[in-house]
């Protein structure tokens, strides 16, 4: 599954599979399928496998002397199923209701289902397009106005083990293999709707935060945002999520933008990712990284690689494992004041002005993989590598983002669509001698396509496309092939927004795609 999107099994079948999902990354940010019980969650002070009695009041006195943070959870709390919507089937509610049931009786905690308000139409909210709209709510009854639900931990516990009972329900063996649901609480007091609640979980786990979009002017007719190249490759028919049962036929693209980098940007960038102030000179640079390949005060060995497996860790430092950004380097460029990535991001949302632009928010596969990272492949690298996927909406873990837009096939229909972006970055970079293409594979049919490096190029792919590194030939020596990559998301700005094509108002001006393998739809 990690390297292919073409053998796609059908939509139900696929969320089968769910429970045996794991998110294994590096700072490459590809990932491997395999078990886990785990679910990602905004907070986990507490242990996961540590359950919460909060009924006990000897427990919670114990609790009360390591959580100081914030109140505990009061002892005569009462919880009351409220409403619920998108739940389409009352044998799936009363599973559910069950679920839920099971940790209150375990808890200690008396929970009431009798005055449940059930809607099987989904939760639509007008500010938030492409949400799944399956809703459940809680009403905390014997809290006071100070006490908040979402930021105490004992009750972020509490809603964590609800969670993942419900995953159980919804993935088990014995479950209906059914979309997930968002789980809320809210006190007695506080007046709120479904879509209230919708709009909450996307702000507090930030899945809807845009890139910069100020900063940076572009002149429509320059041709820097008119791609050099356009491929299709992976071809596919899908099932429609708006139309259930039926299919179409569907491939992955990738993008080459060829004058979207100035020569200034792309040194600015190039002087982030080595860890150089950005008006930093080559010069002024006492690392010769030709001579003596990337600086390990930057990058480490065994910090990139497309596939992770168990024996990972243990070759981080052999020669053959490729350069990757320490993790204080991922950091860097991901959190800290870079206005040199600010102004790219704010041309990546002027090259896509129908979509909101955001990173990769932490809440889809875990802080494991970072929204931006780098690599610099070397010859030392070769045999490295493997073909992977960088990330598929259809096969992501159990996490806020997915229970807030569900599991569906990357660019449906008014979905959010996930891409990588990957600019090379070398002042100088001879491919014909020294290689180092992104390699691109069709699945069904083994064909590949060859991307190579050219100093400013960008390429712009969707996440579900098998694609691998190769590294440089022995001719580039020791020399790195540095690359910055983004993992974003192009969201809707309309509810059943079209989400393939991405020319916009430039169609006109676009290549025509070259069309790999079963991407040619007879």
């Amino acid at each position: 599954l990690a390297a292919s999107r073409g053998c796609r099994l059908p939509i139900m079948g696929m969320y089968a599979l769910l429970l045996l999902l794991i998110i294994s990354a590096v700072s490459c940010g590809a990932f491997n399928p395999s078990y886990t019980g785990r679910r990602i969650t905004k907070q986990q002070k507490l242990p996961l496998t540590r359950y919460v009695t909060i009924g006990d009041q000897e427990h919670n006195a114990a609790l009360a002397l390591t959580e100081d943070d914030h109140p505990q959870a009061p002892l005569d709390i009462r919880l009351e199923a409220c409403a619920s919507s998108g739940i389409q089937s009352k044998l799936e509610l009363g599973r559910v209701l069950d679920a839920i049931a099971s940790v209150c009786e375990e808890n200690g905690l008396p929970l009431d289902i009798k005055n449940i308000q059930s809607s099987e139409l989904p939760s639509r909210s007008e500010l938030i397009p492409g949400v799944l709209g399956r809703v459940l709510l809680i009403r905390v009854h014997g809290v006071p106005p100070d006490f908040d639900v979402d930021e105490n931990d004992i009750m972020a516990q509490l809603k964590n083990e609800m969670s993942q009972q419900i995953d159980a329900v919804l993935y088990g063996d014995e479950g209906s293999n059914n979309q997930p649901i968002v789980l809320a609480f809210r006190p007695d007091w506080y007046g709120t709707t479904l879509d209230d609640v919708i709009e909450k979980e996307v702000s507090d786990f930030g899945l809807r935060d845009a890139v910069n979009e100020f900063g940076y002017n572009q002149e429509e007719d320059d041709g820097s945002f008119i791609p050099s190249l356009h491929i299709e490759i992976d071809g596919a028919m899908i099932e429609s999520t708006e139309s259930p049962g039926e299919t179409h036929f569907d491939t992955s693209s990738c993008l080459v933008f060829d004058k979207i980098l100035d020569e200034s940007l792309r040194q600015r960038l190039l002087n982030i990712v080595k860890g150089n102030p950005e008006n930093f000179s080559d010069a002024d640079d006492e690392w010769n990284d030709i001579e003596n390949g990337p600086d390990p005060n930057r990058w480490i060995r065994g910090g990139l690689m497309d596939v992770v497996d168990e024996n990972s860790d243990d070759n981080n430092n052999d020669e053959g494992s490729c350069w990757g950004l320490s993790d204080d380097a991922v950091m860097d460029i991901c959190f800290n004041d870079h206005p040199a990535i600010k102004e790219f991001e704010s041309k990546l949302a002027q090259l896509f002005p129908d979509f909101l632009v955001t990173r990769l928010p932490e809440a889809v596969l875990g802080e494991c993989v970072s929204p931006l990272t780098a690599n610099a492949p070397t010859f030392a690298c070769s045999g490295a590598f493997d073909y992977h996927i960088d990330a598929d909406p259809l096969q992501v873990p159990p996490s806020p983002w997915a229970d807030v837009y569900g599991r569906y096939p990357n660019r449906s229909k008014g979905k959010p669509r996930f891409v990588s972006c990957l600019l090379y970055l070398n002042s100088e970079w001879d491919a014909e001698m020294w290689g180092a293409p992104t390699r691109f594979l069709d699945p069904p049919t083994q064909q590949t396509y060859d991307v190579f490096p050219r100093p400013g190029r960008c390429v712009i792919m969707d996440q579900d496309i098998s694609h691998t590194v190769v590294a440089p030939n022995a001719e580039a020596g020791k020399r790195p092939r540095y690359s910055l990559v983004w993992k974003l998301i192009l969201h809707p700005k309309v509810a059943g927004q079209h989400m393939v094509d991405l020319s916009g108002r430039r169609k006109e001006l676009w290549p025509e795609p070259v069309v790999i393998g079963s991407a040619n739809k007879l």
